[in-house]
């Protein structure tokens, strides 16, 4: 049975007493695991939780009034901060089904297409599960703690909430990496306008093999 992507992509966030902080995305990886960044959720699960789709296709109009959420808490159940990749846990009664499989970075040579799903301006309460295609730019090996990852490189602009969300091969059968976020060196530009880091504004987006989250689970 094929089930829609937009059924396995969700918003993440931690819940306080104030409200939901929106963090960024997740995507399944098996019937109770997701896929994120470590970055989005950190080392702390208290208060996790993800955002249950309010459609039942992407193909849907998304109501952008729509404010009411149905949440599941999640744990941590492994993370690897050195590759920035983080495995959530869902609550025992729930599972999810998916028609893809994980695969890796080799698959997409530069020029390849990719595609990718996530929440673009997540940090402005947008909650809009966004499709882009795109093609990959170059193939890198990125050392962090004398450890080498291999990533992808998207010709395409990668805005908050994106982050730990799924690209796929151009089939949209597998899923090659996992998007981490615009090449901001040294952290980013140092100011902010409107909420907008200037050095991430460009077409140059980094994702991590998924072959590492297989490792994972």
């Amino acid at each position: 049975m094929m089930i829609d992507y937009s059924q396995v992509t969700f918003a993440v966030g931690r819940q306080s007493a104030t409200g939901i902080e929106p963090l960024g995305t997740a995507f399944a990886v098996g019937p109770r695991k997701l896929a994120t960044a470590f970055h989005v959720t950190g080392a702390r699960d208290d208060g996790l939780v993800i955002i249950m789709p309010r459609f039942k296709s992407i193909a849907e109009y998304q109501d952008t009034t729509d404010q009411q959420v149905r949440m599941l808490t999640v744990t941590i159940a492994a993370a690897n901060p050195v590759r920035d990749l983080c495995v959530l846990e869902l609550p025992e009664n729930a599972t999810l089904q998916f028609s893809y499989s994980l695969a890796g970075a080799d698959l997409v040579p530069p020029g390849a297409s990719i595609v990718t799903l996530g929440f673009p301006h997540l940090n402005f309460g947008r909650m809009i599960l966004t499709q882009q295609r795109a093609h990959v730019g170059a193939r890198v090996l990125i050392a962090n703690e004398s450890v080498k990852s291999k990533h992808i490189v998207l010709n395409t602009q990668a805005r908050e909430g994106q982050s730990g969300g799924p690209v796929f091969d151009a089939s949209m059968t597998q899923i090659v990496a996992v998007l981490i976020g615009s090449y901001a060196p040294g952290g980013g530009g140092g100011i902010s306008l409107g909420g907008v880091d200037p050095a991430t504004l460009h077409q140059t987006t980094h994702a991590i093999s998924a072959e590492y989250v297989s490792e994972m689970l």
